[in-house]
């Protein structure tokens, strides 16, 4: 716990309690500090007393070593009414327009802590005690911007911040969104469907109408399907009928082997149709899967278009940073002979964007290891237009190749930005 003048608190004794005069930071304190039913005046030099110490000197005795946490009280107290400070918010956008994730927005001269841009580009942040505060904000493949804040009558104004790019980029890759239906695969759903296919189907524009907050929201309405916990993962565990094992999941055409899969991770606002087949003689051929996995039934679920989910990078900006800082990571003007593509998947367009006709763009970036390898854990949206293109190519790049970056005569890792526009059908 720290006084208001960057002191420990907890080191403070009664030996050096008379100190506490001139925390000028939120105002000179002397004067009266009330905690529960007792009073203890202060003296303009900081010294505590009791106002009955004419009377009981051991009680002042007593008051003194009782002053300086009572004291402290006080300021806490008044500092904590003060710590809300002033709301200053706003957003960050490239040049091209599109909202900047993962920037760091921090005060110049202050102690007030920072903030990162959202993945809307927006930011929020408290000024305590400035009436013009300065803001810097920075981000890997940009220049900095230094900005100042204009407070009038207690509140700032919202912000909007250009940041200019300075990486070097490929040539962004177009998709351009193909007319009426993307997905021949929901064809086929609707087909096995009236053609009197022994499961049970739903599709998103009947789950959906329910507004559920979990994809076992949207399980739990199909007859035959049992919910529960499992014990050793604590994540969402589903039986058919009265199976006792789990059923095969198939994503996409692909089934989910190997480890218990939580059907929870999927948002149901990115699911298309839902196939359910309770017992092994209903499960379609295509189906099946291999022999162990035979006998509980199956699950198949089928995503919109660019909109399956990927996890959050664990490597983000700031790792990033630290990595080209330690030079264990490069950029392209720091290496002799850059990253080069291999194969890249070209990105989806997101199904609800292609059906609203919204075009937009989206930058990724991403480490390029020394063997040419992705890493995974690094892939993350610098800027989008909309973040779900920015997810859209996230899921793209996760199998790419390139061959590595070459400096000093040895393949190095290198920090590789991606660009990709989408075009919407009908528009330029």
């Amino acid at each position: 716990m720290g006084s208001a003048d960057g002191r420990d608190i907890s080191t403070w004794t009664t030996a050096n309690h008379d100190d506490v005069s001139g925390l000028g930071r939120y105002g000179h304190w002397t004067g009266r500090v009330v905690k529960g039913k007792s009073n203890v005046a202060m003296q303009s030099n900081g010294t505590c007393l009791s106002p009955i110490r004419a009377r009981m000197s051991l009680v002042r005795s007593s008051f003194r070593l009782l002053c300086p946490a009572l004291a402290f009280a006080g300021i806490v107290g008044q500092a904590g009414a003060q710590s809300a400070g002033i709301r200053v918010s706003g957003s960050v956008v490239s040049e091209a327009g599109e909202r900047v994730v993962g920037a760091q927005v921090s005060l110049l001269r202050s102690a007030s802590r920072g903030t990162s841009t959202a993945d809307d580009g927006t930011f929020e942040l408290f000024v305590l005690g400035d009436s013009t505060p300065r803001l810097l904000l920075k981000r890997i493949g940009f220049r900095p911007e230094t900005v100042t804040v204009r407070i009038v009558a207690g509140a700032a104004s919202p912000l909007q911040v250009t940041l200019a790019r300075t990486i070097v980029m490929v040539r962004p890759v177009v998709v351009t969104a193909p007319f009426g239906s993307s997905d021949p695969w929901i064809a086929a759903v609707r087909e096995r469907q009236r053609t009197g296919g022994n499961g049970h189907f739903t599709f998103r524009s009947e789950f959906m109408q329910s507004n559920p907050a979990r994809f076992s929201d949207v399980l739990r309405r199909i007859p035959g399907i049992r919910i529960g916990r499992n014990a050793r993962t604590n994540g969402t565990e589903v039986r058919l009928r009265s199976n006792r094992c789990a059923p095969l999941y198939w994503l996409d055409g692909q089934p989910l082997l190997g480890v218990p899969f939580d059907p929870d991770v999927l948002p149901p606002q990115t699911v298309e149709a839902i196939e359910v087949y309770s017992g092994a003689s209903l499960v379609p051929a295509q189906f099946q899967g291999p022999p162990q996995a035979a006998g509980c039934g199956a699950i198949v679920i089928w995503t919109r278009h660019g909109e399956r989910p990927v996890r959050r990078p664990k490597i983000d900006a700031d790792s990033i940073a630290r990595l080209l800082d330690a030079q264990r990571v490069f950029v392209a003007t720091e290496v002799d002979q850059p990253a080069r593509i291999v194969s890249i998947q070209q990105p989806e367009y997101p199904d609800s964007l292609r059906g609203a006709g919204v075009s937009g763009s989206a930058v990724v970036e991403f480490i390029i290891n020394a063997d040419g390898k992705v890493d995974r854990e690094s892939i993350g949206v610098v800027s989008a237009t909309h973040i779900q293109f920015g997810e859209a190519v996230r899921l793209a790049l996760l199998d790419a190749n390139f061959f590595a970056a070459q400096r000093a005569g040895r393949p190095v890792a290198q920090l590789f930005q991606f660009p990709v526009t989408f075009t919407a059908p009908g528009k330029p």
